[in-house]
């Protein structure tokens, strides 16, 4: 996988949204404590960065138990399971479900790599992150990814335990003793970066009760643009950026470091490697972004100032100036 910045779309954080404001939480104080916003719950289908997403649960998790993931997917709904549900509605079987979701993966999340196959009369499943966790992050997030499989074996009657074997990196405290009662003795600790799962095939195979329309279709998830893709890390922070802007975020270096989990050395370093610089890059999305704003009446340009993260308007001025050569009023003027 090319190097980007780790992204998942923003509804994958509804379903412990939405757990926690039946708890009494504030959303809103529970997204700012991870630098986020409210575009997860306004805009579910934008994508978010990963590392963000994944320490609201974790810190949900210190508050509310180990095994939070568990009650949270226990309690959802077959919808909401990070509306991936949707896309395994139109299988048969909970293999078909999971290959279907395996198929959507790359529209939903840009370093979460799942893979299953057939062997002896089981299923294994593998899955991992291709993003650099700390043990506590990790366990929480594959403890999610664990329930979710669990839930979809569920959806087709099978009663528990559904899993032959569960091998899944133990967290930093608890180690597995929290997930024994929701999958018994059969979950151990492991090593390795992820979790395998092993699923006898008739558990696999149990035909759903009932099988829903078909709506495989990932590129619904924003007109087909997966979160992989093959750019280079530049034209990641690039897009990254952008986004920052849609969101009515003020782009910065600061928070695009966050989001990729790198120190701002080897942040700057990388970027360097492929012949860019933070603040080139920065200065092509706010100059692309600012003459389309100039084009709506609407808006002031002290707002536009504002918005693109500008210290004040006369700053914004003279790099409008180094651009154009002429000041913003005077360009939106000869424009209209």
């Amino acid at each position: 996988m090319a190097a980007a910045i780790p992204l998942i779309r923003g509804f994958a954080l509804l379903p412990t949204l939405h757990w926690l404001a039946d708890e009494g939480v504030s959303i809103e104080r529970a997204l700012a404590e991870v630098d986020l916003s409210l575009s997860p719950v306004t805009h579910p289908f934008r994508p978010i960065p990963l590392a963000h997403a994944a320490a609201l649960l974790r810190n949900a998790a210190r508050e509310h138990g180990p095994d939070l993931p568990c009650r949270i997917v226990s309690r959802t709904s077959s919808l909401e399971i990070a509306m991936l549900g949707k896309v395994a509605l139109g299988a048969r079987t909970p293999g078909e479900a999971l290959a279907r979701i395996v198929a959507a993966l790359p529209y939903y999340c840009s370093h979460e790599q799942v893979s299953f196959e057939r062997k002896a009369g089981q299923y294994v499943v593998r899955e991992f992150f291709a993003h650099r966790f700390d043990p506590e992050t990790k366990h929480t997030l594959l403890q999610y990814a664990t329930a979710m499989i669990d839930r979809i074996l569920s959806m087709a009657g099978s009663p528990p335990p559904r899993f032959a074997k569960i091998e899944i990196p133990p967290h930093p405290i608890h180690k597995v003793e929290h997930l024994r009662p929701w999958f018994g003795d059969r979950v151990i600790g492991t090593e390795s970066r992820g979790i395998t799962v092993l699923i006898e095939g008739r558990v696999m195979e149990r035909a759903f009760s009932k099988v829903g329309r078909d709506r495989l279709n990932p590129r619904a998830l924003d007109s087909g643009a997966s979160l992989r893709g093959g750019e280079t890390f530049s034209d990641s922070v690039k897009a990254f950026l952008n986004l920052m802007v849609e969101n009515d975020e003020a782009p910065s270096m600061k928070h695009v470091v966050a989001a990729t989990g790198m120190s701002s050395r080897t942040f700057q370093r990388q970027l360097k490697e492929e012949g860019a610089s933070f603040s080139d890059l920065l200065a092509d999305v706010r100059r692309s972004e600012t003459l389309k704003r100039l084009k709506e009446r609407n808006v002031t340009i002290a707002a536009i100032a504002t918005d693109l993260g500008y210290s004040d308007q006369a700053t914004f001025t003279r790099a409008f100036r180094r651009w154009t050569g002429v000041p913003p009023s005077r360009f939106r003027a000869a424009a209209s």
